[in-house]
This record gives structure tokens, sequence and C-alpha cells, in this order.
């Protein structure tokens, strides 16, 4: 059996590609990788739609293996993909809700922002439970779910986009913000958010669900 994450936002061409790319390459770097399905879509993506040009010159230019968002063809997110999924990551608030308004079962309780859940992974992935990788998995997006509200995290912070003009942006620290919508953040800040933070969450995963087993 396997853990299946997924990863929504608008589109599904530039933020949640982006989080499966740097989620998968964490994984397989450590050893973690055949044990996780990860998947993407968009709350209002266009079926095969290709990914954002400019987020995969990034990832080429940083040594991440761009030819996945090359290749990457944008899907809607539908029922079928929430009810398989055993967590949920979503790019930013608001696609959260959007996701959640669907009702799907129990969706709420699988369902966080990136940013969200790498904060509560750290925290909580020494009190999960189980036998297996599945199981300890399950338990830890559980645990995740039950700390959520009780877990003190940070609210906004200012971003300093790094690129012309010089501003800083109120991001607030569960979100990505989407550099194709209003707020037209650059998109090296989404890169700088996306891909450590990532990085962070497949560490926790992949520390607390094989922790005691080996």
């Amino acid at each position: 059996m396997t853990f299946t994450v997924l990863g929504v936002c608008a589109a599904n061409i530039c933020r949640s590609p982006l989080m499966a790319l740097g989620l998968e390459r964490s994984f397989l770097m450590r050893g973690f990788g055949g044990d996780v399905v990860v998947r993407s879509a968009g709350v209002s993506a266009a079926a095969d739609e290709i990914a954002c040009a400019e987020v995969a010159r990034l990832a080429k230019a940083r040594g991440l293996p761009s030819l996945v968002l090359e290749k990457h063809r944008a899907a809607p997110l539908t029922d079928q993909l929430i009810d398989g999924a055993d967590l949920i990551l979503a790019a930013d608030r608001s696609v959260r809700s959007e996701i959640v308004k669907r009702g799907r079962p129990h969706s709420i309780e699988r369902t966080f922002t990136l940013r969200e859940a790498a904060q509560l992974a750290e925290a909580v992935s020494h009190r999960i439970e189980g036998r297996t990788i599945e199981e300890r998995l399950r338990s830890l997006t559980m645990q995740m779910n039950h700390h959520r509200g009780f877990t003190d995290l940070p609210g906004v912070e200012r971003v300093l986009t790094m690129t012309l003009p010089w501003r800083r942006l109120e991001v607030h620290t569960h979100d990505v913000p989407d550099a194709h919508g209003d707020v037209g953040a650059p998109h090296r800040l989404v890169f700088r958010l996306i891909i450590p933070t990532a990085d962070r969450l497949a560490g926790s995963l992949s520390t607390g669900a094989l922790a005691h087993l080996r």
C-alpha cells in the first residue's frame, strides 16, 4: 500500500506542480519514494495546460528535474482525486477553502496548506503510531489535524521579493502567493517558498514514518 499526497493550487500550472516536484525529489533523496505517491491538480484548472515556463526555467537553473515540469499537463481537481488522497496540500488558504467546500467525506481532516502542514508535522511527528509506513503516515496526518489550532503558528510575515521593483509583500505564513493572480508575486518568491518547505515537510513525514521501524 502507498500513501497518496495531492498538491492543489488554482490552475495547476505553477505552484502545485512545483510542490509535487519538490516533494517527489525530497522523498526520493531520502529513499522513501516508493511508499508515497504524489499528484497535483487545480481547483480551476483547464485540462492539459502546460506548466508555467518561468517555473520550469527556475527549476532547471537550480538543478531540479525540470523535464518533469516540461512534461506536466494540468488536471482539474475532481472528487475522485480528493477521495483518493491521504494528505491534501493546498497552495494557500483560499484554495484549501475551495477543497473543503466540496464536502467530500473527511476532507477537512486531510487538507492543509503546504506551509501549514510543514509547521504542524514538525511539531507532532513524535506523537505518531503504527506498525507500517502507511499507518504511521496516516497517524501523522491525524495528529496534524488534531493539533491544528492548538499549535502556536506564526501569522503574517513581510517577504522581500528580491526582484525589481524592490518591495516587501505581506504574506500569511500558511500561504504561497499566486504569481499569476492579483498579487502578482514574483516566480522567484513562489519558488523560494515552495521548495524548502516541501523539503521540510518530506523530511518530517519520512523521519516520523520510519522512526522505530528500522
